[in-house]
């Protein structure tokens, strides 16, 4: 018998790790709850990309390759690393983020909205003309964006200037964190090589770049438009402190790089390349160019995406089938609110 879920109560198979996200705690293998962290992880990144699909495809647009190599790592971001309180977004002793790949903001207001920054209900107005959830975050209305966001490679000179001035706000906010994510074809912009040389400059320790290495850019694969390499002994030349993520989708090693980020603070800027796959757990999105700019544009295919997303990670994680099929269900396709004058074409086509 077909069980009736409301999918956007998801309390009933997935609560946020720590009932305190003002605190971070080191949690290692050893220790009892490294388990239970993982797995909660898990679900959480399954849910990120669950939800990504749904608000993309309600708004006709998003860029579904970046938002889904990013949201293991936003996972574990929120759930196990990053200080916030969801309920006061502008508590003064809280840790920075910075999505500086802006146009990967769907995963990013799925996060937020899981943690509850504002319904999930609030998810299906993406893009809409009149939602607080433009395709480019918009801190003016967006609880939890720290930076609005446009052209690629001005946030990590932003990131720079927080870490400075916190670092001179005084001992009481000496523990607090930057952390900044990019994206690997963002690297390319000059503007982020002179963000690199100001953080080595003024040693701030308290910032930490995260790099996601997803290997394609919109227009074709990152190694044939510009080659990064050797990326780690560059961010070294620039007096950064590099370290890599083999596997950047890995909870367990993104667990242990959150133990060893905030600890671990040698006078040198963090910098981490997450080694990740562009389309993460969609097929036709993996290492594909054409899904870099291009969402569902129906509700058919964004529902053979969520039960794809099911059948890799909800089943084994126990995410009730019916989840999966009831969000798809709740697709409503929002229709732009002007005549677009010019003639569509499926990218993917």
């Amino acid at each position: 018998m077909t069980r009736t879920i409301n999918p956007f109560d998801v309390a009933t198979w997935w609560r946020p790790f720590r009932s305190d996200t003002r605190r971070f705690q080191e949690v290692f293998p050893h220790h009892a709850e490294h388990a239970s962290l993982l797995r909660s992880s898990e679900t959480l990144a399954y849910l990120i990309r669950s939800f990504t699909v749904y608000e993309m495809t309600c708004a006709a647009l998003g860029h579904p390759g970046g938002s889904l190599s990013e949201s293991d790592f936003l996972a574990v971001l929120f759930n196990h690393i990053l200080r916030f309180d969801a309920k006061h977004p502008q508590w003064p002793q809280r840790d920075a983020f910075y999505l500086s790949k802006c146009h990967a903001c769907p995963a990013l207001y799925a996060a937020l909205a899981l943690f509850g920054y504002f319904p999930l209900r609030d998810l299906e107005r993406y893009g809409a003309w009149d939602s607080h959830l433009e395709s480019h975050p918009d801190s003016t209305r967006t609880p939890g964006i720290e930076i609005s966001g446009g052209s690629l490679g001005q946030i990590p000179g932003v990131a720079v200037g927080r870490a400075l001035g916190i670092r001179r706000l005084g001992p009481d906010h000496a523990d607090r964190m930057v952390y900044v994510l990019l994206g690997d074809g963002e690297c390319n912009e000059g503007s982020v090589w002179e963000a690199f040389m100001a953080a080595g400059h003024y040693r701030l320790d308290n910032l930490v770049f995260i790099i996601d290495y997803n290997k394609v850019m919109a227009k074709g694969f990152v190694h044939a438009d510009m080659s990064l390499e050797p990326l780690a002994d560059k961010l070294a030349a620039f007096n950064l402190e590099p370290r890599v993520l083999r596997n950047g989708h890995d909870v367990a090693e993104l667990v242990d790089l959150g133990n060893h980020l905030a600890v671990q603070r040698h006078g040198r800027p963090a910098a981490v390349v997450l080694d990740t796959i562009k389309g993460k757990q969609v097929a036709c999105c993996q290492y594909n160019p054409n899904w870099h700019t291009s969402a569902p544009r129906d509700a058919a295919t964004a529902q053979a995406w969520l039960r794809e997303l099911w059948e890799r990670d909800g089943r084994r994680l126990g995410i009730p089938e019916e989840f999966a099929a009831a969000l798809g269900q709740a697709i409503r396709i929002v229709p732009p609110q002007h005549a677009n004058p010019d003639r569509i074409t499926e990218k993917q086509a």
